[in-house]
């Protein structure tokens, strides 16, 4: 299905949840009101291939990579080789990161360059202030949005205001990937912090914490899922969902699946 140019959206004044709809065509798995993937780190201890083999254990094919199994690089011959892979193995790749972006233009481009050659709709990122400027441009000319991640306590983007006030008259293309853990971390509930941002939740890092404690099994910590579900919904979310598990770095899988069984349970009876 071809994508609508998001564009017409901001010229239309849509929302950018609305441009997130077209995206998600491109990648939803099946027929789930939302179907998961996996942040690639989760597999961390293993190589691409075991990463790819670990994730279709779980049932699942989307994957949002990060630079630990595929390099950000501009060599046509190592991103053909990627491309293949992928095209092989069934995986649709919709964002990737998580990246650093500072005022250095042609090393940020070089980023947007990489992302267009695999297809990827969403740079997951830690942006400098220094950078948005650059990155609205960038943004616009290769249509690929950014999504700042939050990293928790003592990160430049650690509650959602710091977030709110990073987005605040930037066009809709600079949006948020909320990594539900880390918000937990940070004191603040997952489902208020996605009602907060609205329309610039581009993207979900899905992962569960116990306040003042350590990570969970995704629906196991102190994460509300259901009422995260609600949020999704009354946001119009439709966005990519990537599971993120760093405990059991040598076999997360079995974890991994009770969170994916907590989830679908969660949005059955949201």
């Amino acid at each position: 299905m071809k994508s609508i140019n998001r564009r017409t959206f901001l010229a239309t004044g849509m929302a950018f949840g609305a441009a997130a709809l077209t995206q998600r065509t491109a990648f939803a798995q099946d027929a789930e009101e939302f179907p998961l993937g996996s942040q690639s780190y989760s597999f961390r201890t293993f190589d691409r291939d075991g990463a790819i083999a670990e994730l279709k254990k779980l049932g699942l094919n989307q994957m949002e990579f990060f630079s630990g199994h595929i390099p950000v690089t501009t060599d046509e011959e190592v991103l053909a080789e990627v491309r293949a892979t992928l095209a092989r193995e069934g995986i649709d790749s919709p964002c990737f990161g998580v990246e650093s972006f500072g005022p250095n233009a042609d090393s940020n481009r070089e980023k947007f360059v990489f992302a267009k050659a695999l297809g990827i709709s969403i740079l997951t990122a830690h942006p400098d202030p220094r950078s948005f400027d650059n990155l609205e441009e960038l943004t616009e000319e290769f249509d690929i949005a950014i999504g700042i991640h939050n990293h928790g306590p003592g990160a430049p983007y650690d509650g959602v205001q710091d977030t709110l006030d990073a987005v605040e008259g930037r066009n809709a293309y600079i949006g948020a990937c909320v990594d539900t853990g880390h918000y937990i971390r940070s004191g603040e509930a997952p489902h208020e912090v996605l009602r907060a941002l609205g329309s610039r939740v581009i993207s979900l890092h899905l992962k569960d914490w116990t306040h003042g404690g350590a990570e969970k099994i995704v629906g196991e910590g102190d994460m509300d899922l259901v009422e995260v579900v609600r949020a999704l919904r009354d946001i119009n979310f439709s966005g990519p969902i990537m599971l993120e598990y760093e405990e059991s770095p040598d076999n997360p899988g079995p974890d991994m699946a009770v969170g994916i069984a907590n989830w679908r349970k969660a949005v059955a009876e949201a």
